[in-house]
Formats: structure tokens, sequence, C-alpha cells
């Protein structure tokens, strides 16, 4: 989970720029009424989402009396993320902002999509507002699809918000088998209180952080495993731990709570691995 530049777009502009093309004149005067509305839900999720309230935030099926949950949706899916419509330059915008085009929300998989916080179906007038958008995998946006927070702790890590990235947190451990399987957890900081605890430890058990980075690590560990044989085989456990120490630095650099810094981590301070536990 990293980090991203909160938006700068104004909700009621992006809107007005997504709606401008609509050519059913009562659609889009029903749509145009709506607009304080927008910006008024903009404002009460850039307040709550700070504090732990976002589930107090009213569902909706009709908006204003005359305007559908789907009409709203719909203003996101086709005159915001579809190609060639007046919306789509924010949507790449926004889609865009991660380093390296990584998904925010698992730090692994490739950027392919815009995720709606509190999804679009639930919260309509949340539907183009930037600050409910964030780029994000597809894995991570199918496991989110239409759940909403029901308390302050299903309240999912949020990247323009929520900032973690100077703390460490993730790490991990070795179960001692053949091969040896790497579980990864979080280990929440102690700068965090309870009620960012539970939300971080929700979203890493809702998207199975563990079960993708174990995954990953398997096969990175299939990798070194050569290199890991020779050292043993020339330096003993000694030369095995400091490569892996190495190892670990290099990783933890650019992300300290990257999983191959975790699961170099992890490596390095099991006794049981380094001397001769990863042999397959």
């Amino acid at each position: 989970m990293r980090t991203l530049p909160k938006p700068t777009e104004n909700s009621g502009d992006v809107f007005d720029t997504c709606i401008d093309m609509v050519s059913n004149t009562n659609l889009k005067v029903r749509l145009k009424a709506t607009k304080l509305l927008i910006e008024n839900a903009a404002s009460e999720f850039d307040g709550k989402v700070t504090t732990g309230e976002l589930h107090h935030i009213i569902r909706e099926v009709i908006v204003n009396g005359n305007v559908s949950s789907k009409e709203l949706a719909d203003v996101y899916t086709f005159r915001m993320a579809k190609l060639g419509t007046a919306g789509r330059q924010i949507y790449d915008k926004l889609k865009i902002a991660p380093k390296n085009g990584v998904c925010p929300l698992c730090s692994q998989r490739l950027v392919t999509t815009l995720d709606h916080h509190l999804p679009k179906t639930q919260y309509p007038r949340l539907s183009v507002v930037p600050f409910n958008l964030v780029p994000a995998c597809s894995d991570c946006n199918k496991s989110k699809l239409t759940k909403y927070p029901t308390c302050s702790e299903e309240e999912m890590f949020h990247p323009y918000y929520d900032n973690i990235d100077n703390d460490l947190w993730l790490n991990a451990l070795i179960r001692p088998m053949t091969p040896p399987t790497i579980l990864f957890y979080v280990n929440p900081s102690a700068n965090w209180n309870t009620l960012l605890t539970g939300r971080i430890n929700y979203h890493f058990n809702s998207l199975e952080l563990n079960k993708l980075y174990s995954t990953h690590a398997a096969v990175e560990l299939t990798q070194i495993n050569q290199t890991l044989q020779s050292l043993f085989n020339n330096s003993g456990s000694s030369g095995v731990k400091n490569y892996l120490l190495e190892g670990y630095e290099s990783r933890r650099y650019p992300n300290q709570n990257s999983w191959q810094a975790a699961m170099y981590k992890a490596m390095a301070d099991d006794e049981w691995f380094c001397n001769g536990g990863f042999i397959m």
C-alpha cells in the first residue's frame, strides 16, 4: 500500500466536464440540477475519510428526487472512463499518478483502471469525484467490487489520505518445511492507533495480500536457491546471511514495506533457513 498525491481537480468542474456533451435535454437538465449535491458529497467524503466516518455516508438509489443511481454511475462509465469522451483526460491523469504504474492498493500489480473507494452503485454522487477515484489493478478492483464499509474498521486504506510509507509495518516469517513457505502479515507501527491498525489489517486481508506476496516469494526463492546453495557450500550460514542482508538493504531502499524487503529480512533473521533450510 503506497501513498499518492491527493487530486486537485474541483469535483463540480469535473462533473460539468463529463456531462457537457449530453445530448438528451431532459437528462442533462436533471444531471445539472445535481451539481451542488455532487459538490456537497465530495466535501462530506473529504471530511469523513480522515475521521473514520465514511460508513456514515448515506447510500442512495435516487438523487435529487429524479436522477437514478445508474444515470449518475453512467456519467463515469460513458463520459469519463470511455475513450474519446470529455472526461477521459481527467481519468487518464488520475490513472497515471502511481510511480512506475504500480497499483497503490497491493504495491505489486500494474494499474489498469480506476477503483471507486466507495462504490458508485451505492454512492452515485461520488461517481466522478476525484477523491473517490483511485488508480488500481484489475484484481484489486474486482476484489472490492461493490463492498462498502459498515463500520470504521472496514474503511480500507486510502492512498490519498493514509500515509504509512514511512512506517515499517509489513513483516514476513519462514515456515520450516520443504520447500520453505514465506508468510506475510501486518505488524502495526507504534505510531498507529487502534483504528488505523484495524483498517490496514482489513485491507490486507480483504485483498488477500498474504496469498499474493507468498506466491511471488515462492518464485523468488526458487530463482535464488542455487545461489544460496553455492554460498552455503563455500561460506556456510554466514555467507548465506550476508547475501540475504545485502538483498534486504537493496530492496528496502525504494519501499521498506515491499514484500521483497520483508522476505529478505525474514530469511536473513531465520537461523534454520540460513543453516540450509532453504535447500530444496
